[in-house]
């Protein structure tokens, strides 16, 4: 056999072994295939739990501080209230004057009589210091941002906001001339899809 047909033969089983080793790879690899449906789905899932999971739990943190927020803030305003009667009641002793005056709109004599009490007033003979609530319900408090205090509006009021707390005052003095419950309800919303919040303050005073 000539040196031609031993190259010759060289090359054709060259050849024959590159054509086999292509043909293996392919069929070791397999056909390529995409994600299914179901499976496109359960990622889709899981990846929209990884994100919406935080984000659950910070909106659940946030409702929670505003909530904590409010409560301390109607708690305040409920006591300022028992504050405010008490300074009247002991004020009302000084000046040897009915013990209750002029608390009459506050007066609960089983009708539901409610009244909004504005503690900015000093004097509280002011007419705006202590107003009847009519049907036994009261305006919302408002707060003056150049103040910083809470109350009743009754002038300018380009500084004043409308706040979302309501606060009522009742005194029920049936049982005794010597003894009143003074009730304070504070109710206030947060938004308009949560429900009524309310935070109530009750103390007994005499009139020793």
């Amino acid at each position: 056999m000539n040196k031609e047909s031993r190259a010759g033969k060289k090359i054709a089983g060259r050849k024959a072994l590159l054509l086999f080793t292509a043909f293996s790879s392919k069929s070791a690899i397999g056909p390529r295939r995409g994600f299914t449906l179901i499976e496109a789905m359960v990622a889709i899932s899981i990846l929209s739990l990884a994100i919406t999971g935080p984000l659950i739990i910070a909106q659940k943190g946030v409702g929670s501080a505003i909530y904590a927020r409010d409560q301390i803030t109607a708690f305040y305003l409920a006591q300022e209230a028992v504050e405010y009667v008490r300074n009247i009641r002991d004020s009302n002793r000084i000046t040897n004057t009915s013990w209750l005056n002029p608390l009459t709109a506050c007066k609960d004599t089983g009708l539901g009589e409610r009244c909004a009490i504005d503690a900015r007033y000093t004097d509280f003979t002011n007419p705006n210091a202590v107003t009847s609530c009519p049907s036994g319900v009261c305006p919302a408090l408002s707060f003056d941002n150049a103040n910083s205090v809470y109350g009743y509006c009754s002038g300018s009021c380009s500084t004043w906001r409308t706040t979302p707390f309501t606060r009522t005052v009742s005194i029920d003095d049936r049982a005794s001339s010597k003894e009143a419950a003074v009730s304070v309800t504070v109710s206030w919303t947060t938004t308009l899809f949560t429900p009524l919040k309310t935070f109530t303050v009750k103390e007994y005073m005499f009139n020793f």
